[in-house]
């Protein structure tokens, strides 16, 4: 399982990478730009293949991929004053390769002197070499070729098929073509995911389906029944029905309904999750349903992946909490009642949460994420689920709309994380970002609920990374676009040394959040 489970997270970030390292490329060879390399993945190359003046690589990591494009670094010359090399020439004299190594198809050998191998304004390409203290210059062919070994190539990169010497709007397509094609993908993704969604009919509680093994199911509320009152609270629509639950004060509730103009009730324990502090009433593995275990009687815990109770509060599954502190408030709590009661009114700040294991009595000590965090991040702090669902139809206008809705929405959301992460007033930072292994998680839990969700989840990350590249930061898409909008601003090209300099510094910062997160993920998953 864990193999088909690595097989899809590289499936589902490989073609997320690949999409957008085309959308560089394609716009890069469209400009003319002599590309040398296209990869996927990082690291060792497991498979190349030429094609043209293009490598095309996999590499070993699937964390990212790059283009390598000519006139990105500060000098392309693969030589240098001084040093030995070979050349090889055709019948008019003229450079075909220059050799790297000790090769015999080098129709001369010597040490390197002056040399031109830009060719500014379409001047002659040369090299002048020493041999036997003479000193010769020859003219090398635009399309020649640096030789490292027998296997192993590379074209020379004159000016004309230069990143540097294209124009601004050129420039910019290249840079900004992937992360636009993040969007295109996720587009297409939603679309097909929004091909099999129906939209819903809020206008009435009619219950169209009930998810096998979820509290409806268990309390034999039958399809087609409708619901006409929740622990009390009268619904007439859907969203009288979802208000009713989101208002829950226990989780053993009575339900009211209607078959054939019938009245019937049943009582159920719906599940709870309080995502503010990052636990539940109920287990369950994976998305197993037959191996959920709901906890009514007593206020004992099911622990989900990632949640500070967890990595902070070193709470597990199973774990009977019997007190909680917030501040000078002290709970007594008995039931699961007086855990709702408590994170009614308290969402915020550090909480001590007395609990029993075994024969144990301990405390864990956590943070919160507030209400408004929880809502700022598309999702309920309190959710309350039956395993109902409305009734549907298809429409047509409701599927056109759906993956241009669900880009807007999620983009949104991503911002609205950002701004989070910024946010002063919120216990959010660095440390609750996920990184390869958490994405990992999360496609393994996706992929468990069908094909999809794991299709939905692959345009919500491409939109992510799309989003991610986009920032204004050195080392990154944003990054390269904001130093093209500074050399707009003030007409000639910066300085590139500083500009690569500043690229690389980034590039080692993110390199260490990069590190740091992962190490997060890593310690989260050990402790579920």
């Amino acid at each position: 399982m864990v193999l088909f489970n690595l097989l899809i997270f590289v499936i589902v970030l490989g073609t997320i990478i690949l999409v957008h390292e085309f959308g560089h490329f394609y716009f890069a060879k469209r400009a003319g730009i002599l590309c040398h390399e296209f990869s996927i993945g990082m690291g060792p190359a497991l498979w190349q293949k030429r094609k043209g003046e293009t490598v095309y690589s996999i590499r070993g990591i699937p964390i990212g991929g790059y283009v390598s494009m000519a006139g990105e670094s500060i000098s392309d010359a693969m030589v240098k004053k001084g040093q030995a090399v070979g050349l090889k020439t055709n019948e008019q004299g003229k450079v075909t390769h220059i050799f790297l190594y000790d090769d015999p198809d080098a129709t001369v050998a010597g040490v390197v002197g002056a040399f031109d191998l830009y060719g500014k304004d379409l001047e002659p390409l040369f090299i002048e070499l020493e041999t036997g203290g003479t000193t010769t210059r020859y003219e090398v062919l635009r399309h020649a070729q640096y030789a490292f070994s027998k296997k192993k190539s590379m074209w020379v990169t004159p000016a004309e098929k230069s990143f540097e010497s294209k124009t601004l709007f050129e420039r910019f397509l290249v840079i900004f073509a992937g992360p636009f094609m993040n969007f295109v993908l996720a587009i297409v993704l939603f679309a097909v995911v929004g091909f099999f969604v129906e939209k819903p009919m809020l206008e009435t509680t009619v219950v169209d389906e009930i998810s096998e093994g979820l509290p409806a199911s268990l309390a034999g509320l039958p399809e087609g029944a409708m619901i006409k009152m929740i622990a009390g609270t009268e619904t007439t629509s859907w969203t009288d029905l979802d208000g009713a639950l989101k208002a829950l004060d226990t989780p053993i509730i009575t339900v009211e309904y209607e078959v054939d103009g019938i009245a019937h009730s049943t009582e159920m324990t719906v599940l709870v999750d309080v995502l503010t502090a990052g636990f539940s009433n109920y287990t369950m593995e994976g998305n197993d349903l037959e191996t959920l275990e709901i906890y009514a009687d007593e206020p004992i815990i099911g622990i989900g992946n990632a949640t500070r109770a967890a990595t902070d509060g070193n709470m597990k599954t199973g774990d009977l909490i019997t007190k909680i502190q917030s501040g000078e408030t002290v709970v007594d709590i008995d039931s699961w009642d007086d855990i709702i009661a408590f994170f009614r009114t308290n969402d915020r700040g550090e909480v001590t949460i007395t609990y029993v294991r075994g024969d144990e009595v301990k405390e864990g000590t956590y943070t919160l994420i507030s209400n408004d965090a929880i809502t700022k991040l598309g999702r309920t702090p309190m959710q309350f689920v039956m395993g109902v669902s409305p009734e549907s139809d298809f429409d047509l206008l409701y599927t056109l709309a759906y993956p241009f809705e669900s880009v807007y929405a999620n983009t949104m959301s991503v911002f609205r994380t950002i701004g989070l992460l910024a946010d002063p007033n919120e216990d959010l930072g660095f440390g609750d970002l996920s990184g390869p292994v958490g994405i990992f998680s999360l496609v393994s839990n996706t992929a468990s609920q069908g094909i999809l969700s794991l299709v939905g989840f692959t345009a919500f990350l491409s939109i992510n990374i799309g989003l991610l590249n986009l920032l204004p930061i050195p080392a990154l898409d944003g990054g390269r676009l904001v130093f093209l909008g500074v050399e707009g601003i003030i007409r000639k090209p910066l300085n590139r040394r500083l500009e690569n300099t500043i690229n690389n510094l980034m590039f080692f910062l993110l390199l260490g959040l990069f590190v740091y997160v992962t190490f997060n993920d890593i310690v989260r998953l050990i402790k579920g």
